[in-house]
């Protein structure tokens, strides 16, 4: 079902309702509709499966313009049974409207090397799987795994006065991950473009370490 923006916003200020823009990741860097959680058509089977969203969760689209009703057969296809629609012309609509909008600020590695020695403040966030994370990553990064995400408690050592840098393994996942902090208030946090592919191939300029993950809880 298409969607007016006077339907839509209705809709987003009814509690629980998730708003999901599946647009591309360039998209976003220019602009989206505050508290929408980005998920690429191609992840959602991850995002799914790793519980970030239920079948009964309730939803609403943003989709590229001119994609709306494949994004809407997309979704009835997927099963979500308390999908409610896309929005007719999508970001568009919404800024013609006159409403506020929101950014994801991406950086490249370089950046992210130059920045490290000076700012204080600044926090790596290590979003890729524990086991690959305690392999080696960049000293003094933290780890939330994005799986974790999903549980807002899990962002509570992340504090709005760090600048946040979010490594994924490639760079895909940094923009669900940034979407995610912003929706619970955590603004100051950028996507590192390449994640840490790009790190490897700019090795000299950071400081690694290793580490052991904790033991399993005994199962009784």
């Amino acid at each position: 079902m298409l969607l007016s923006i006077e339907q839509f916003q209705k809709i987003i200020q009814e509690d629980q309702v998730i708003i999901l823009d599946t647009r591309s990741f360039e998209d976003l860097v220019t602009g989206y509709i505050p508290n929408a959680i980005h998920a690429p058509k191609h992840q959602l089977g991850k995002l799914i499966a790793m519980g970030f969203l239920q079948l009964d969760s309730p939803i609403v689209i943003v989709a590229p313009t001119g994609a709306e009703n494949e994004a809407d057969i997309l979704f009835r296809k997927l099963g979500f049974t308390n999908y409610k629609g896309v929005l007719q012309n999508g970001y568009t609509a919404w800024i013609e409207a006159g409403n506020k909008f929101d950014i994801i600020i991406d950086v490249d590695i370089d950046e992210l090397a130059m920045d490290i020695p000076f700012d204080e403040f600044l926090m790596v966030l290590d979003i890729r799987e524990e086991e690959r994370y305690h392999q080696g990553h960049i000293k003094n990064s933290v780890s939330i795994p994005l799986v974790e995400l999903a549980d807002p408690g899990s962002m509570s050592e992340l504090d709005e006065h760090f600048n946040i840098y979010i490594i994924s393994d490639n760079g895909e996942d940094a923009s669900i991950a940034s979407t995610l902090l912003k929706k619970e208030g955590i603004h100051n946090n950028r996507v590192v473009n390449g994640g840490w592919e790009a790190v490897q191939e700019l090795k000299d300029a950071f400081s690694f370490e290793t580490s052991k993950a904790p033991p399993k809880p005994e199962e009784n």
